[in-house]
C-alpha cells in the first residue's frame, strides 16, 4: 500500500511540474483521471484516462515520467488513439512514438538516448515506412534494411513525397488485423486480460497509446466504433486548443507543437465546429488550487481543478461591401446565436462595416435577432471596425470578422485580442494570402 501511495504521489508531482513548466501538456493531463494499472508496461492513455504501472513509476526518473505523460496526451491531441483502424497494434505504437518524439524533444522534454524521432510526417506515413512484423520464419512483407528517410509535411497532413497518406482513415489501409502484440513486448501469451484490450506495447518506453474504441469493446474498424470516435475527436480538438490558449497566456506555448496541433485535422472539421471551438476557447479558464480536482482524489493525487469564468464581450464585425452571400451570412449568424446562448458572453457588439462603420448594435445573448438586415454596400476596409472598438474602449474576448477577404487594408498593428476571420469568399480577390494575424476559417453556406 505504501509503495502504491508513493507512486501516486510521484505521478501527482509530475503533473504539477508540467502545469508549471509545460502548461499545454499539463492542462491536457489534468483533464484525464489517473489510476494505477499493473497490466501496463509503463504509462498509457486511451483518451479518457491515464493509467500507469506503479512499479515503473517507482523505478523511473521523474523526467521520463513527465515525458511519458506528455507523449500520451500529445498523441491523443493528434488523435492517434482513434486512427489505427485495422493496422497492426505494435507497429502503430512505434509509428506514434516516432512522430511525437521530435515534437517532445523540441518542447524541451527529456527522451531516452535510444529514442528515435521522425520529423514532419503523419503517423500513417510513419506506419507505412516501418518494416512489417516478421513471421515465425523470419520473413516479412518489407524489404530488409532501414526505412526510407521521412519527407516534408506534418502530422495530420498529406506528405507529397509518398502520394499523400489518408490521415483520417478510420478503417485502416493495412489489412493485418491480427492484433498480436509486438515481439518486443515480452508478453508471450499474445492474449488480452479478459477486458477486450490488447496486451500492453511500449517499444520506446515513452508511453503507450491505447485504442479509444476498445473502451466499449468495439472493433476499431467497425461502424459501431466510428460513432464514438467522432465525439472523441471533437472533444480532443476542443481540449487541445483550450490547452494552447492557456499555454500562450503564460508565454509557454511550444512552437512546433502549436503549429502541429493547430493544423492537425483542420480539414476534417466543418466551419461550425471550428467556430464553436474558437468561441468556447475564448471563455476564460484557469487553475484553482483552493478546491482540489475530485476526479483524482481517489487515486491519492492532489491536483487543481479547472474553473471557467465565462466570456467577456464578443465582437462581431460583418463586411457589408459588395454582394454579401446571404446564405453564408444566415448560417454564420445562426451558429453565433446558438453558441452565444451556451457560453453567455457579457455582451455582443455587432458592427456592420464596408469602407466605414455603417451600423452598431449591442446585445445580450438572449436578445440577438434571428437575422441581420445588411447595411452598406460600399468598398471594403478592415480598419474602421477595429478603430471603432478602440474608440469605445471595447476589448472583446474574441472578434469574429465575417468577410469575403477581398481587401488588403488591415490595421497597422495587430489588436491585443483574438481575431477569427470567417471567410465566405472565393479567395480570388485582392488578398489571396492569409491575413497577417488572427485565425482564418472558411465559411460555406
Amino acid at each position: 500500500m505504501a509503495a502504491r501511495q508513493e507512486s501516486a504521489r510521484r505521478v501527482s508531482d509530475c503533473v504539477t511540474a508540467l502545469l508549471r513548466d509545460q502548461p499545454f501538456f499539463g492542462s491536457l493531463a489534468l483533464r484525464l483521471p489517473i489510476r494505477p494499472d499493473p497490466a501496463r508496461e509503463t504509462l498509457a492513455s486511451d483518451g479518457r484516462e491515464i493509467r500507469y504501472s506503479p512499479d515503473w513509476i517507482a523505478n523511473t526518473d521523474a523526467d521520463f515520467i513527465k515525458t511519458a505523460i506528455g507523449r500520451v496526451v500529445l498523441a491523443c491531441a493528434l488523435k492517434h488513439h482513434t486512427r489505427r483502424g485495422m493496422r497492426e497494434p505494435g507497429r502503430w505504437q512505434q509509428a506514434s512514438q516516432l512522430v511525437t518524439h521530435g515534437l517532445l524533444r523540441d518542447a524541451g522534454f527529456k527522451l531516452p538516448p535510444e529514442a528515435e524521432a521522425w520529423d514532419g510526417i503523419s503517423v500513417e506515413q510513419a506506419y507505412d515506412r516501418l518494416p512489417e512484423p516478421q513471421d515465425d520464419d523470419g520473413h516479412g512483407g518489407a524489404e530488409d534494411g532501414p526505412p526510407p528517410s521521412p519527407g516534408a509535411g506534418s502530422d495530420g497532413s498529406d506528405d507529397p513525397q509518398d502520394g499523400g497518406a489518408d490521415h483520417d482513415d478510420q478503417s485502416g489501409g493495412d489489412t493485418d488485423a491480427s492484433g498480436d502484440a509486438d515481439p518486443q513486448n515480452g508478453d508471450d501469451t499474445g492474449e488480452d486480460d479478459g477486458t477486450g484490450e490488447a496486451p500492453s506495447v511500449d517499444p520506446a518506453g515513452t508511453g503507450e497509446i491505447m485504442d479509444a474504441a476498445a473502451r466499449n469493446g468495439a472493433d476499431p474498424g467497425t461502424a459501431d466504433a466510428s460513432m464514438d470516435v467522432n465525439a472523441e475527436e471533437q472533444a480532443w480538438d476542443e481540449a487541445m486548443h483550450q490547452a494552447l490558449n492557456l499555454a500562450k497566456a503564460q508565454g509557454k506555448a511550444p512552437g512546433a507543437v502549436e503549429e502541429t496541433v493547430r493544423d492537425a485535422h483542420r480539414s476534417t472539421l466543418d466551419w461550425r465546429s471550428l467556430l464553436r471551438r474558437y468561441m468556447t476557447d475564448a471563455a476564460a479558464r484557469d487553475y484553482s488550487w483552493s478546491v482540489p480536482n475530485r476526479r483524482f482524489i481517489d487515486s491519492g493525487l492532489y491536483l487543481p481543478s479547472i474553473r471557467s469564468e465565462g466570456m467577456g464581450a464578443l465582437a462581431v464585425i460583418i463586411d457589408t461591401s459588395g454582394s454579401v452571400d446571404s446564405d453564408a451570412l444566415a448560417a454564420f449568424w445562426s451558429e453565433i446565436r446558438e453558441v452565444a446562448a451556451e457560453i453567455e458572453p457579457d455582451r455582443i457588439v455587432v458592427l456592420q462595416v464596408d469602407a466605414a462603420v455603417q451600423d452598431e448594435e449591442h446585445y445580450v445573448p438572449g436578445e440577438l435577432p434571428e437575422r441581420i438586415v445588411v447595411k452598406g454596400r460600399w468598398g471594403t476596409d478592415f480598419r474602421p471596425g477595429f478603430e471603432r472598438l478602440a474608440e469605445q474602449g471595447i476589448r472583446p474576448a474574441v472578434c469574429l470578422y465575417f468577410t469575403d477577404m477581398d481587401c488588403d487594408r488591415y490595421p497597422e498593428t495587430e489588436p491585443d485580442f483574438d481575431v477569427l476571420w470567417c471567410d465566405y469568399g472565393s479567395a480570388a480577390g485582392l488578398s489571396p494570402e492569409p491575413p497577417p494575424w488572427g485565425e482564418h476559417i472558411r465559411i460555406d453556406a
